[in-house]
């Protein structure tokens, strides 16, 4: 992060709503914005009582004056009412992924916090991932050339969490794509630049009455620069617990070697570059990820002290929090949700009607 501001730059508390108090908001915003200093969790809105929410009406937390932003953690197909609504009341806004049920939707959404003039960022969490923000400068500073393709998976076991409305297209507008696609798309196009052209296919593999989405997609892609790339999508993938045992990898291959980010490998890479890559028996290299990109720069959080495998989350709430203060919107914004939910989009036209589709 190229700017911040220090703690005696800071005066006012600023107050956060939350609305939507399910597993992201428990799980990585509340613990997030507690490491940030000089904020206060002024509302949490969720129907179920019971998950220490002070209002089931997410209006409650809109109308108030004392409350400078709201992250939105409801389900997908909430997203466009409740953040319009927000942007309305001048809150800026942290939404949940994917941004909405479609690219028209999200597009409106990108166009109300601009003309509102709010701070508006889209939760893309593993963005964050210690290797991913490494692999991201090695890929820009040329150590692997130019890009000619990339491999990459976000695989994952089905579980509880990943039944319910995440299972019916009219809540999630899709289903394995829309819920963890998401997060391995935005995060090839944070690396590799963005995706011009796919060709897909989906199957939905569980007898499950309550569901009508897809358990697995996977697609070609032609990258806007000349690569190409592989993409599989799954959570029917016994082995791969979520949380645990799931798995996101991403290869990219260049003229001058290559990178290979894994989820289960957080602060390390395996590398082929410089000298390395010119030898074909040589095989690829782990290298642990410099301290400086163990953390964006300014956040309060102390590396050490959390899981390897989640710490990093945590960077989100910090930045969300400091662009407010700095009036600035940052990547990743709307405008990265809107860019995600095309190539979600295009992927779905793509499998209904086995064709290529421009992005």
């Amino acid at each position: 992060m190229s700017h911040s501001l220090l703690k005696s730059d800071i005066v006012t508390p600023l107050r956060i709503g939350i609305i939507g108090a399910g597993g992201a908001a428990r799980g990585i915003h509340i613990p997030g914005l507690k490491l940030c200093p000089f904020v206060e969790i002024a509302a949490i809105c969720d129907p179920n009582q019971s998950l220490e929410a002070t209002t089931s009406d997410y209006r409650d937390v809109l109308e108030r004056d004392d409350i400078d932003a709201v992250i939105n953690a409801t389900p997908n197909y909430l997203h466009h009412e409740i953040t319009l609504a927000a942007i309305r009341h001048g809150k800026h806004i942290l939404c949940e992924k994917p941004l909405s049920l479609d690219a028209v939707r999200a597009q409106e959404m990108l166009d109300a916090a601009k003309l509102a003039g709010v701070v508006h960022m889209t939760a893309f969490t593993y963005r964050y991932t210690p290797a991913l923000q490494y692999m991201h400068h090695l890929v820009k500073s040329g150590a692997v050339g130019t890009i000619r393709s990339v491999r990459a998976a976000y695989l994952m076991a089905l579980s509880g969490h990943l039944l319910g409305w995440r299972s019916t297209k009219a809540q999630a507008g899709s289903g394995v794509l829309a819920d963890i696609g998401s997060h391995l798309i935005h995060m090839v196009e944070f690396v590799a630049g963005p995706i011009a052209a796919l060709s897909a296919t989906d199957r939905r593999f569980r007898e499950d009455p309550a569901s009508d989405v897809e358990d697995w997609i996977s697609f070609l892609a032609d990258f806007s620069q000349g690569a190409v790339g592989t993409f599989e999508i799954s959570r029917i993938c016994a082995g791969r617990g979520a949380g645990i045992t799931e798995d996101i990898f991403i290869e990219v291959y260049g003229s001058e070697g290559s990178v290979v980010f894994s989820l289960q490998d957080p602060w390390g890479l395996q590398t082929s570059i410089g000298a390395a890559a010119k030898d074909p028996a040589r095989p690829l290299d782990r290298v642990g990820v410099p301290a400086a990109f163990l953390k964006l720069e300014g956040s309060p959080r102390d590396v050490q002290m959390h899981d390897p495998r989640w710490g990093y989350r945590f960077d989100q709430a910090f930045q969300f929090v400091d662009s407010v203060r700095l009036k600035q919107s940052r990547p990743p914004t709307f405008a990265d949700g809107v860019r995600c939910q095309k190539v979600l989009d295009a992927a779905l036209a793509s499998a209904a009607t086995r064709r290529w589709v421009n992005v």
